[in-house]
């Protein structure tokens, strides 16, 4: 199973997270699609910044014992390596110049 070691909101970027994992993964994971019913309240930029990483159960959580699966975000989370590898390859196309 994998757990949570540290959480980051993104700044700019409402609804994302980044994530550290056991496994020493870091990945960016968008919980947009999770802010529904009891995780509605996660919209208020305020409260989702106060997102933070419950020691025993080592998941992401905020205040009211609001948490998500670790390994639910584990599957969703796009691997920071993979961006750096996007990131150099839209430069060495110039891909970031279509923008």
């Amino acid at each position: 199973m994998i757990l949570i070691n540290k959480v980051d909101p993104i700044p700019g970027m409402d609804g994302w997270l980044l994530i550290d994992f056991t496994d020493g993964s870091k990945k960016f994971v968008d919980i947009k699609p999770h802010m529904e019913g009891v995780l509605e309240q996660l919209k208020d930029r305020e409260f989702f910044g106060k997102v933070f990483v419950d020691n025993e159960l080592k998941t992401v959580t905020w205040p009211g014992e609001l948490d998500l699966d670790p390994d639910q975000l584990y599957r969703e989370g796009i691997d920071l390596i993979e961006i750096k590898k996007m990131i150099e390859v839209a430069k060495d196309n110039n891909f970031l110049e279509r923008a």
